[in-house]
C-alpha cells in the first residue's frame, strides 16, 4: 500500500500544484486582488520541499535495510556493477558472522537484532566514504571497494577482523563476543560481476572452513 501511494505522489502533486494555480488566477480575475498571486509561489515551494522529502524518504526505503540502516541486497547488486573504468581496481568483501544462528539461539532474536545493528556501524566506521556497504540478508554483509587492489583489501579486511573480535557486543545486560570471516577477490576494468561474486564467495565459502579468517580468492 505504501510503495503504491509513494507511486503516484509525483502525479498527486502537480494535480494540486495545479488546481493551486487555477484558484489563484480565478481569485484574481474575481476579486481582483494580488494576494492569491502573492501566496501562490510560497504554497509551490512548499509543496517542492514536501516533494524532495516524499523522494528522499522513497529512496531511503527502497535502497536501506530496515533494520541495519546500510544499503539493502537489491541496490547492492545494481551499484556493484555500475562502476565507472576510472574506479577500477575494485575489490570485493563478503563478510559472514561467524555462528550467529548460536548468537540468536542463546540470546534471542531482539539481541541478535541489536548485535547486527551495532555490527553494520563498526563496519561504516572502518571503511571510507567512497566505499558501499551493504547487508545481503541474515547475518551476511559485503563491502565493494573502487580503487582498491587485492594487497590493499586484505589489509583493511584483516583490520575490520580485528575490530569485530576485539568488541563487545551489549544488548541490555547481555554482553556477547562475535568473530567473522570474509572472503576477498579483486578484478580490473571491465568487470564481470557475476565472476567477482562467485570469486569472493568462493573465498568466503574458505574462510568459513577455518572461522575468523580472511581467505583472498587471488591467494587460493
Amino acid at each position: 500500500m505504501k510503495e503504491r501511494f509513494y507511486k503516484f505522489i509525483p502525479i498527486t502533486l502537480i494535480m494540486i500544484n495545479s488546481g493551486i494555480w487555477l484558484l489563484a488566477f480565478l481569485f484574481y480575475n474575481i476579486k481582483g486582488s494580488n494576494k492569491a498571486l502573492f501566496f501562490y509561489p510560497i504554497i509551490q515551494t512548499l509543496l517542492f520541499l514536501y516533494c524532495g522529502i516524499v523522494i528522499n524518504k522513497l529512496y531511503w526505503e527502497t535502497n536501506k535495510d530496515s533494520l541495519t540502516n546500510i544499503y539493502n541486497r537489491k541496490y547492492f547488486f545494481a551499484k556493484i556493477s555500475s562502476f565507472p573504468e576510472m574506479e577500477y581496481p575494485i575489490s570485493l568483501m563478503m563478510i559472514d558472522i561467524d555462528n550467529f544462528k548460536r548468537v540468536n539461539d542463546t540470546y534471542g532474536h531482539l539481541a541478535g537484532d541489536e548485535f547486527l545493528r551495532q555490527f553494520a556501524e563498526i563496519l561504516v566506521i572502518n571503511i571510507r566514504s567512497t566505499d558501499i556497504v551493504a547487508r545481503l540478508g541474515g547475518e551476511e554483509f559485503a563491502i565493494v571497494l573502487p580503487k582498491t587492489c587485492c594487497k590493499d583489501v586484505y589489509i583493511i579486511a584483516e583490520r575490520i577482523k580485528e575490530v569485530i573480535e576485539s568488541n563487545i557486543f551489549r544488548f541490555g545486560t547481555i554482553t556477547c563476543k562475535m568473530t567473522i570471516s570474509i572472503g576477498i577477490s579483486t578484478s580490473d576494468y571491465p568487470v564481470n560481476t557475476d565472476h567477482l561474486l562467485k570469486n569472493a564467495d568462493i573465498a568466503l565459502y574458505k574462510a568459513k572452513e577455518i572461522k575468523n579468517s580472511v581467505v583472498a580468492y587471488e591467494h587460493l
